[in-house]
Formats: structure tokens, sequence, C-alpha cells
């Protein structure tokens, strides 16, 4: 092959980019490939006319160096990422390089949607190497083409980030991101400084969001904060879908009790002329020659950032209907003290880092759940009775508590115990209910996070109802695990036949104190339902005290500037033996599946108190060692 005379390779070097956009570009010639996408074929950008103005910034002919994205899920963001890498192979050749969460998903993503989308483009298709012979179109990862080359890396591998640097980076999905990356550094920072060497870089970074002041909420903080802006039908004001808890735009009709629609019918009220507009509108009043455009918030920052909320999804994709309905069931679990299904209704559906709103409980407030029931006594509608133990060094503070169907909770009785003769007393006693029945405790929590080997010693002798229970030192990835409880005899593991339940107190306090919260505000409107909680009628002042003594605290990390939120006692040293009693009882109603079951009578234990066995197996061997 001859060589490139001097002087052409130098006006090739010299030669301006094509005027062409990346909008015009894919309008031109992306396909989306049949087997990921829900509209397979041509692409348009008029079916999502809201990416137009990002892909124009992204283009070469664009100043911006850094784009932000916050948005929703599945509105179409990554398949502009897509459109960007694809138009940059085809008229702007140069280094690129893409970072995803983890290999799996980077894997998944080039096999199911960059490979067959550069596959359907002749024109990229005679530029990648060896895309003749490898089926992948030159390779899953890196795909070397005429003029540069693509790199798809992940997250939590350093080595996605060595030796390369890239005039077009994009971040994908970068809530997921680890905070850091094998000891150096944040990836977002680590993938930022891949463009250094290149002056006219552009740096592409989305995600859903997670917390407040997460990773890419710090991102469209550092922006000018673009949001869409749309010409009312009715005034021609422009206007977001915005979507608030307290002043409701969205118009729907629903039972306050069962959060069930009372209709299909959700419409958006103007802000500016309260006139009501139906779905069906937002094709017009979102389009380009409507005047629909990005406004910024922080118009004189030179990073340009924008948020989505799936409100602005095309018609055909998700309807105002289907979200309004996941905000009811996200609210009726969080009336219940789940406020997980809520929290990725904000991330997911209305681009918005999700805040949990925690205020310490007054013992005042906290007193008006007595009710006329004495001491002792078992409610009617009692599913089960549980006690909880927490050990102290030579006492215990014990609950009983009566675990009601609906998942309500009635403190039955609570108190101070000297000894665990005491406690075993206490435990096997037989309770009077308001029916005339009488009730045995179904299950009792002991704390096993002091004295531990006495707590198994006494586990182990009242195997029929208590269990060991101990807070997780770390986030667990579920409520609760289960292991055994094994010693170590004469070099010899033997099983002592206990189960060992480690639980996330922090969940189990966040349901309880949603319980509460909800049984205080019922009480003071003068309502009845379903899970909350009370007590009997000479709960005190001390006991209230215990029960209101932490409150959730908001802690920002210093490194990364994310929130950590967690429970502390609001006075330093002061008990909380009540409450960590109740954060008990309430797994217990969980491991009992007390809120799924229906109302009908079940079989009460016939418990009473038994001698303690001579000692005759392994496990007696065990026990006498403590």
């Amino acid at each position: 092959m001859s060589k490139m005379p001097y002087v052409s390779a130098f006006k090739l070097g010299i030669k301006p980019d094509p005027l062409m956009s990346i909008a015009e570009w894919s309008d031109s010639k992306r396909m989306l490939p049949s087997k990921s996408s829900a509209e397979p074929g041509r692409w348009r950008t008029s079916r999502t006319p809201y990416l137009k103005e990002i892909m124009e910034e992204l283009s070469p002919q664009s100043p911006t160096q850094e784009v932000k994205v916050i948005k929703a899920t599945q509105l179409g963001f990554t398949e502009l990422a897509n459109n960007a890498i694809l138009c940059y192979m085809d008229l702007y050749p140069c280094p690129i390089q893409m970072i995803m969460p983890t290999e799996k998903l980077a894997s998944k993503h080039s096999k199911a949607k960059l490979t067959p989308s550069i596959k359907s483009i002749a024109s990229i298709m005679k530029k990648v190497k060896d895309a003749k012979t490898k089926d992948d179109a030159g390779g899953s990862f890196e795909k070397e083409f005429d003029g540069g080359m693509f790199s798809l890396g992940w997250s939590n591998s350093a080595a996605s980030f060595a030796s390369f640097s890239a005039r077009l980076v994009i971040l994908d999905d970068v809530e997921r991101f680890p905070e850091d990356v094998e000891g150096e550094g944040s990836p977002v920072d680590l993938g930022r400084n891949r463009a250094d060497a290149f002056p006219n870089r552009k740096i592409y970074i989305n995600s859903t969001p997670k917390n407040k002041n997460g990773v890419i909420d710090r991102e469209y903080q550092d922006s000018d904060q673009r949001e869409y802006n749309m010409p009312c039908p009715h005034c021609g004001a422009f206007i977001t879908f915005d979507f608030n808890e307290d002043d409701q735009h969205f118009v729907f009709e629903y039972d306050s009790e069962t959060f069930e629609l009372l209709s299909d019918d959700v419409k958006y009220r103007c802000p500016e002329c309260n006139e009501l507009i139906s779905e069906y509108e937002k094709t017009e009043m979102m389009s380009e020659q409507s005047g629909a455009k990005w406004m910024p918030n922080n118009p004189k920052h030179h990073h340009r950032g924008y948020k989505l909320n799936s409100f602005y999804s095309p018609l055909g994709w998700v309807s105002w209907l289907s979200i309004i309905r996941e905000y009811l069931k996200s609210k009726k679990a969080e009336s219940n003290g789940n406020s997980s299904l809520m929290r990725k209704f904000f991330n997911t559906r209305l681009a918005l880092p999700y805040e949990e709103k925690f205020e310490s409980t007054s013992s005042d407030d906290f007193l008006i759940l007595k009710n006329d029931i004495a001491p002792g006594v078992v409610p009617n509608d009692t599913a089960a009775l549980v006690m909880a133990i927490d050990v102290q060094i030579d006492h215990f503070w014990y609950k009983v508590v009566a675990l009601q169907y609906g998942a309500g909770k009635h403190t039955v009785r609570y108190g101070r115990a000297e000894s665990w003769a005491e406690l075993e007393e206490i435990m096997r006693t037989h309770y009077r209910g308001q029916n005339g029945g009488m009730y045995a405790i179904t299950m009792a929590a002991v704390d096993s996070g002091f004295k531990k080997d006495e707590v198994y010693e006494f586990c182990a002798m009242n195997s029929d109802i208590a269990i060991p229970v101990k807070g997780a030192s770390t986030k667990p990835d579920s409520p609760w695990k289960v292991s055994n409880v094994e010693r170590d005899i004469n070099g010899e593991t033997i099983k002592t036949g206990l189960k060992l339940y480690v639980i996330d107190t922090e969940y189990f306090k966040d349901m309880l104190h949603a319980q509460i919260e909800r049984s205080i505000l019922l009480k003071k409107e003068g309502k009845v339902g379903e899970n909350t909680f009370s007590m009997h009628n000479e709960s005190d002042a001390f006991y209230a005290k215990q029960m209101t003594s932490e409150h959730k605290h908001c802690e920002i990390i210093k490194k990364t500037g994310a929130e950590k939120w967690m429970w502390i006692k609001n006075v330093s040293k002061g008990d909380n033996h009540y409450w960590d009693d109740a954060v008990y009882t309430t797994f217990l109603g969980e491991l009992l599946g007390i809120r799924f079951l229906q109302r009908e009578s079940i079989t009460q234990k016939k418990t009473k108190s038994r001698p303690r066995r001579q000692r005759n197996t392994v496990q007696d061997d065990y026990m006498s060692n403590y």
C-alpha cells in the first residue's frame, strides 16, 4: 500500500468535522435492534423530542464539555448514548469509552444493543476491524475502527480506566457505581479524567438517582439544572409535569383507606390557569413545533444538566394511569411501615432522590396510645402472644406483646426481671384474654449481644419458645439471617441445635416508627385502623420515654457527600431497653407472618413450666460448659 502524501495527510488532519449533529445522524442512519427494543426499526427523534437538545450538546459542534442527566427509567437515555457512540464512529472517529456498573451489564449491553446496531449500519461495518470475520463485530468490549477505538468497561475494575484516553466518555447509570474502585478513587472521577488530553472532549453522565447528595444528584447540582418546559394547551404558559404530594397537580380520585383508584381518569392541572390537561395532549405539548424547550434553573453554569421524570414518557410507553397506580401502591406500603416502594417510586418515576422523613416522637404524643385494657390482659383479635428480652449485666428488661390480625401490636406487660428463673416464670405464664380465653407465649426473642453463653443456655432449655437474636453489625442484604450456633469442644465443632437470628435492626426500627406515627395520627383524628400500636392503661411516662428514646439521624459521608441514615439515641446514655424489645417483637411479627394471617383462631401452644432435663447428650455436654 502506498503511503499517503504528506500534503494529503495534512489536509485530512485539518479538515473540519462534518456539520451533522448526533440527532440528525440518528434520524438518518440509526436502526433499533428488534431483540432489545420495544419499538424496533428506524430511530425517530420526534418520538422523544426531549432528547434532541442533549444529543446536540454532545455533538462536536457544541462547545459544551460535560452533560449530566438525572432521569427516571426507560426514557431513552441509554439509547441516546448509543447514538453518540455510533455517530462518532461513523463521522467523527476518535477514542471512545463507555463505563457501565458491572461486567455483566456491559456484556449484555454490547451483545443486545451496541453490536446489533453496528451490524445494521453499513458505513460503520466497513470501518470496524475484523467485522467480516467476528460475529460480535470486532469484539464485545473493544472495537477498533478506522480512526479510533471503542472501549466498553465496568466501574468496579480499575483496569477499565487504565492506559486509555478518550475524546468521548460515557458514564452510564453512575448511581450503581462503587464509591471507590480498588483504592484508586471514584470511578466517575477516573472516567472523567480519561478525557483530560482532549480540549474538544465530551463527557456524558447519566443515572436514575438514589439518595439526596448521591452521585448523580451532586452531578446535577453541579450544572445549569435544566427542566423540560411545554406550553399549556389552554393558556400557553410554559409549564413542567411536576408531581408533589403536598401540592398535587396530577388530579385523580382514590379511596384513602384502600388506596385504590375510584376511576381510571388521571389529568394534570395547569398551575397557571387551573385547567385540566389530558395525557393525549402531551404529545403536541412536548413536540419541537409547540416551542417546548429545556430551561435552566442555574443559567450561568458551564455544564449542562437535565432532569426528566416518567410523566414525560411518550404515549404507548408508561402511562399516567400506571404511574399513579404505582404511587398509590407505594403509599399504601408506606402507611404500613414499608418505605422501600416509595423510595423506588421517587427514584425511578420522579427522578428524585428519596429523603426519609423522620422526627423524634414525643413521649406525650406516645402516651395517647394507651387504651382501656388492664395490664396483663390480651385484647381480642390477637393472633399470637410474643415476648422480647433485653439482657443487661445483672438484670433484664422484658416486654410481652399481643400481635394482632392486621399487623397491630398491643403491649400487654413490660418490666424488669432480676434472674433467668424470674424470666422463665414470666415467659411460661398464661395470660387472660378479654374474651375469657387463655393465651400462652408463642415465641420469645432473647438478645444475645451480651452474655451470649447464658442466653444460649436459656434458649436451649426453653427451645420450644425462646430463640436467640442479635442486631447485625453491618447492613445485611435481607431483614434477617439465620445461622447455626456451634461450639468447639476438645477441638471438635459441635452443633448445639440452636438457630441464631441476626436481624437488620434499622429495617425493623423504620417499620416500628412508621406504625407508631401512624397510630398517633389516627388517634388524634379520632379514627381507627389496622396496623396500629397500643398499650395497656397503666403504661407510664418511664415506658414512654424509653419508647421514644431514639430518632433517625442523617450523617453526610465526607468522602462522597452521600447521606447515611441511622438510628441514634436522643440522649447518648439514655435508656432504650423497651424500644429494643419493641424492635424484637416487630421482628417476631414478621418471622411469624402475622400480617398475612386471616382473622380466624390459631392453635395456641399448650406449654407449661417443666424441670430441666438430665444431661445425657452431646448437646448437654456442650451446655454444661456455660
